[in-house]
């Protein structure tokens, strides 16, 4: 049909192929989940109301009188959203097979599309379905009723089939991916992306079949081809009078595939006549979709309830307004704008330090000129005392001539809070204005911290972000003014106008102390608080202050190792050049699969987009049959340690030639800390490789380094949490607990345990906290998977405490959704109840392993917090620089090396009380080594 060249006086309608949008954002986010705060997958239920709350709010794609599409949407004023049927269709009885191919609906999907339905009809948008007909009829029905109305018709759904119907005043619009990017398709458009016009898309269809609907099409014609035998022949009739004419493999497959091609067709098109019933009007009019309308009321509730709380907010900003029997998660207290002043005056200021004094809390916000927080200056600080009210007090001239505070008389002012003991500062990322204040002057504070970031971890320990920004989003619905768009780039703070500052830093200070109050009973509900108040918050100045210290590292060391490295990996290289018979690019993902797969004919394992995986996991299976695998494995480990480590740590060390690295509390689920710029988590910790680099970290002058680490702490855990008591007595007695092990589980003597089963024990100790399957223990110790399957068995036998420790905290968690360590971090594990036999797996390995590794996480945090301040109690000049993993490396005056290594290992045993005891094994020396 030809598009309609005027425009109709009678409001377009906007069909929204709802069931199309609800799997594509099901899909979209099948590896990472979008959950709400009580776990529950809303990934379709989020992109579903986020498209209809941009029709409504922000408006949807029209077209001019030309066919083109506006610059300006326009708020739709009839609109439906159209859902498939819920029994089998005509399609299904003509064609048993028809979209067999489709996976069953995943159950955390179908629990979403009654909340959807249940949103759609709170909001008072129709949602259209007719038993025996898709949602695609409908659409094409009520399309061909615009054509006759005169009325323009605007379909929102990626689907290939509705091109159909395109012309004549019906317009496709392409969601793309999510909410956002909108491509109107008329004719044009269309024969532009699919070649051929919306009048020929049936038989181009007809063509190609469709997999994802099983619809069987001509096995071998793809797009391009039916594209141009319709455009040659112009339609499917017409290729099948010309078949004689129609020569090689095509013609062939076309003679070969007529009946297929027909009955395709006949699945594919469309019905334009579905009888439809209708609720309400039959135009779909919105008239009565208002803000005064209760309908935005009850449709924000849903969106409320299930976790979506910025859209619910949009939707209806008098949702603070509910009454308090609401099951509303947030006091109304914390929604809205703020009011934010400039303090320009030093009594002022020390009048509302006096009133913070008073009340024992103060949120507080630095803003400076520098991401450095150890050489940052002060440009100015936000403080709050009370919800949505906060001050600004600017510490230099903003927009170049604007008043403000001397900053040495606001440090005297400020500094006596950091130090008194009764006082709370709040803060968000406080490492952060702790190392500013202390750069500033100001000594190490004394005071309590409560930091909302890290506070928000504690509570959700699985979030993507935990940004200032992104948590009042989340918590209120807030949407702060991101910082690139109050300064601009390439400038600091200060270049912003006092105004300006005011109102960006004030709500920061503003919302932190919003956060506290809204946290903090959540946190206290979930057994989190104590964690939080007497481990994260103590332990935070210590990470702080050690990142200042930093570490000597010996330039020249490195150099030298990393010459003897290049040296290494050409010997490695000309090996493996003269194994293969030729040279190639080691590092090029392709090269390595022809030389592997194709030139030595090894066995392929897992596919990927470019091919066959060269990943870690298939080169360490095919070196056991091939030393060209294993050459590469050596270069790809040597490789990355020279440029990652080698190479790379000197250039990161300061003046003084120490290196600084940061300390990251919220970046492990299981309260592990870990670091970055540079990740030193990562050095290999007993290879000779890992060795030599850690030897290039020193003491300073006249000092020596402590390393002290937990021996077999993850094993230890294990053994107090499961009370087994043959694990338990090996700890107990300070034996070997891997060759105990082994003389359990091969049923021999200690005496005669040999190396490989004393490894093949540790191998199992370990691995059993993993969830450690026999496909994965066969590989580790080269033996077959039966006699792994075997060794797993024996070691439950043995452990017998063990085996029903974990199945008991299995069950556990199937009932409460969540797992905990000793000392009460809770993780969330929504997945340990999914009908997904993979998904439920890994979350069991997930629910074993947390306790156990997040245990030894808070254990050793406990210690560094006994450490420092026996320490400080002592007034020992010794001082923590690293912590990675389970160990702990200080710098000390020789002279009291001894005594502080047996401070250090007197505290760190005694850091928490178990059943089994904790040992701790302590070195000193002039560079870190470890034992």
């Amino acid at each position: 049909m030809k598009q309609a060249a005027g425009k109709s006086a009678k409001p377009p309608l906007y069909l929204l192929d709802a069931y199309g949008l609800i799997y594509r954002a099901y899909h979209a986010f099948t590896e990472r989940p979008l959950r709400n705060d009580a776990g529950k997958n809303i990934s379709a239920l989020y992109i579903f109301n986020r498209t209809v709350l941009s029709l409504l709010l922000k408006g949807a794609p029209s077209a001019d009188s030309e066919g083109n599409m506006r610059a300006a949407p326009q708020v739709p004023t009839r609109l439906a959203a159209v859902l498939d049927s819920r029994t089998p269709t005509f399609r299904h009885a003509a064609y048993a097979q028809y979209k067999a191919n489709r996976l069953k609906t995943a159950l955390e999907l179908s629990e979403q599309i009654p909340v959807i339905e249940e949103f759609l009809e709170r909001l008072g948008v129709p949602a259209l379905r007719r038993d025996g007909y898709e949602a695609d009829d409908i659409i094409a029905t009520l399309s061909r009723r615009c054509q006759e109305e005169g009325r323009e018709c605007y379909i929102f759904s990626s689907d290939k089939d509705l091109l159909q119907v395109v012309g004549n005043g019906v317009y496709a619009i392409d969601t793309g991916k999510d909410a956002g990017g909108y491509t109107l398709l008329g004719p044009k458009e269309v024969t532009a992306k699919r070649g051929v016009p919306p009048e020929k898309m049936l038989d181009f269809l007809s063509l190609m079949g469709d997999s994802s609907d099983n619809v069987p099409g001509i096995k071998g014609v793809g797009e391009k081809t039916a594209a141009k035998l319709l455009n040659r022949y112009g339609s499917l009739d017409g290729i099948y009078a010309n078949i004689a004419g129609i020569d090689g493999a095509i013609g062939r497959r076309l003679a070969g595939g007529r009946e297929e091609a027909y009955f395709s067709k006949s699945l594919v098109a469309l019905e334009y006549a579905v009888p439809l019933e209708f609720k309400g009007r039959e135009d779909f009019s919105l008239d009565d979709l208002s803000v005064e309308n209760l309908n935005r009321l009850e449709g924000a509730k849903i969106l409320f309830r299930e976790g979506i709380r910025k859209e619910a907010y949009q939707l209806c900003p008098e949702l603070k307004d509910l009454p308090a029997e609401e099951p509303v998660s947030v006091d109304p207290l914390f929604l809205g704008a703020g009011t934010y002043k400039a303090l320009l005056d030093a009594a002022a200021l020390e009048a509302l330090l006096r009133d913070a004094r008073s009340q024992g809390f103060l949120a507080l916000d630095f803003e400076t000129d520098s991401l450095d927080a150890w050489h940052a200056k002060p440009l100015g600080v936000a403080l709050a005392l009370r919800v949505k009210e906060a001050v600004y007090v600017p510490l230099a001239a903003h927009g170049g001539n604007a008043p403000f505070v001397d900053p040495r008389l606001a440090r005297e002012l400020l500094a006596p809070l950091f130090s008194d003991p009764d006082m709370t500062i709040v803060a968000h990322n406080a490492k952060y204005d702790y190392q500013v204040s202390r750069a500033w002057g100001i000594p190490r504070w004394n005071c309590k911290i409560w930091d909302t970031m890290v506070a928000a971890w504690v509570a959700d320990p699985e979030r993507a972000s935990y940004s200032l920004d992104s948590l009042s989003r989340l918590y209120f619905g807030y949407m702060a003014k991101p910082y690139r768009e109050v300064v601009p780039k390439g400038q600091t703070f200060d270049a912003v106008s006092l105004d300006e500052a005011v109102r960006y830093a004030g709500e920061d200070a503003d919302l932190c102390l919003r956060a506290r109050f809204f946290l903090e009973p959540r946190l206290e509900r979930s057994g989190g608080a104590e964690l939080f108040l007497n481990l994260e918050m103590p332990l935070l100045p210590i990470l702080a202050e050690m990142e200042g210290a930093g570490i000597q590292i010996e330039k020249e060391a490195l150099k030298a190792y990393g010459t003897e490295l290049s040296e290494e990996l050409g010997r490695i290289e000309a090996e493996t050049y003269r194994l293969v018979g030729h040279p190639f690019n080691l590092a090029s993902p392709k090269q390595l699969q022809e030389v592997l797969f194709i030139e030595r004919k090894l066995k392929t394992g897992k596919k990927t987009k470019t091919g066959y995986s060269t990943d870690v996991e298939v080169l360490e299976e095919l070196a056991a049959e091939d030393e060209a695998p294993a050459l590469i494995l050596r270069h790809r480990t040597l490789s990355k340690l020279k440029s990652t480590y080698v190479d790379a740590l000197a250039g990161l060390a300061d003046d003084e030639d120490r290196l600084h690295t940061s300390f990251i509390q919220t970046g492990t689920a299981t309260g592990r800390l870990s670091s970055r710029e540079p990740n030193l988590q990562n050095i290999p910790v007993r290879d000779e490789e890992g060795r030599r680099i850690r030897e290039a970290f020193t003491a300073k002058a006249g000092h020596l380094l402590i390393a002290a680490d937990y021996s077999q702490i993850e094993l230890v855990v294990l053994a107090h949490l499961s009370r087994d008591e043959n694990l338990a007595a090996g700890f107990k007695a300070g034996k070997d607990v891997h060759a105990e092990t082994a003389a359990l589980i091969f049923n021999i003597d200690k005496e005669e345990v040999r190396p490989d089963q004393r490894r093949a024990a540790k191998v199992i100790n370990f691995g059993v906290m993993y969830g450690m399957s026999a496909f994965r223990l066969a590989g580790e110790l080269k033996i077959s998977r039966g006699d792994a399957a075997l060794f797993i068995e024996s070691y439950f036998k043995t452990y017998r405490g063990v085996r029903e420790y974990i199945e008991s905290l299995i069950r556990a968690a199937e009932s409460s959704g969540y797992v905990s360590t000793i000392f009460g971090r809770r993780r969330y594990i929504p997945a340990i109840n999914s009908p997904n036999k993979t998904e439920k797996a890994a979350a069991e390995r997930v629910a074993v392993n947390t306790p156990i590794q997040g245990s030894a996480a808070d254990i050793v945090k406990a210690a560094m917090i006994r450490v420092d301040r026996a320490l400080i109690d002592r007034r020992s000049p010794g001082r923590l620089l690293l912590q990675v993993h389970d160990e702990l490396i200080l710098e000390v005056p020789e002279s009291g090396a001894e005594a502080a290594a047996r401070l250090v290992q007197e505290e760190m045993e005694s850091a928490v009380k178990l059943n089994v005891p904790l040992r701790v094994k302590v070195t000193i020396n002039k560079r870190w080594v470890t034992l």
